[in-house]
């Protein structure tokens, strides 16, 4: 009960001469149609407390690929409930590409920001943010690069959201500030010394599990997920983790 239900908020810090004022990204990831209280009401008081600027919601809505409908109220209901709060952006996991329409359709009426490739910009205090983000890897991996250039030369703070956290490598040298992912779930059940030998899209031994990886200025965040997926469809050792980003400025 406890692995699955208890939600555990990770504090990340990034320092960046690009942002004058201080800010909050929220992250959530794979929540797989999981509620966290009648109508998710735990869930936006833990998003609600962490006074976002923005929310980012890095795919995996939907609970199984497989299943014959997604439950489109839960992600309208979800939707509304996050606005509330702060701007919110969504890009696609592997588990919406068979409801694509449905999903991107329920989140749009309820006001968040279905993103596929362009740039959105928000000024938040002083400073610019800039956000794209591509469609799941399994939509297909054309559009990655073109993507992630389109951050050379933008003047501001930079966020990318993607799904699979294995775009990284080709992220970088691009004026990316911030990378958002998930699917991983850290494993879901984890066992030491086991779970990291296999994870799903990177194979044998991955190198991109969940936390921080910094390379130069870019610096990316694995969420392990609020939901589970799969089978056994439950988490072990692995308590659902919502994501914060504090940004402030480098001050010299």
């Amino acid at each position: 009960m406890f692995n699955n239900n208890h939600i555990q908020t990770t504090a990340y810090g990034i320092l960046s001469s690009k942002v004058r004022d201080d800010f909050v990204v929220a992250q959530l990831s794979d929540l797989h149609e999981k509620s966290f209280g009648l109508h998710n009401h735990r869930l936006f008081h833990k998003v609600e407390a962490l006074r976002p600027d923005i929310i980012a919601i890095t795919g995996d809505l939907v609970a199984h690929e497989k299943q014959k409908t997604a439950d489109t109220a839960y992600t309208y209901t979800l939707a509304k409930g996050l606005v509330k709060i702060a701007p919110c952006f969504f890009v696609t996991g592997n588990h919406e590409r068979e409801f694509d329409a449905e999903i991107t359709d329920a989140l749009a009426r309820g006001g968040v920001t279905v993103i596929r490739g362009e740039m959105h910009t928000l000024q938040v205090g002083n400073t610019d943010v800039n956000i794209s983000g591509i469609d799941d890897v399994t939509y297909g991996m054309e559009g990655i690069a073109q993507t992630c250039g389109s951050f050379v030369g933008k003047d501001g703070f930079n966020i990318f959201l993607t799904h699979q956290p294995q775009v990284y490598e080709l992220c970088l040298q691009n004026n990316i500030d911030l990378i958002l992912a998930g699917h991983t779930h850290a494993g879901q059940i984890r066992i030491p010394k086991i779970t990291e030998i296999y994870m799903s899209g990177q194979g044998w031994f991955p190198k991109y599990i969940q936390g921080e990886f910094t390379d130069g200025e870019t610096t990316m965040i694995i969420s392990r997920g609020l939901g589970a997926s799969g089978y056994p469809t439950f988490r072990l050792n692995n308590p659902p983790e919502l994501v914060a980003v504090y940004v402030s400025p480098l001050k010299n």
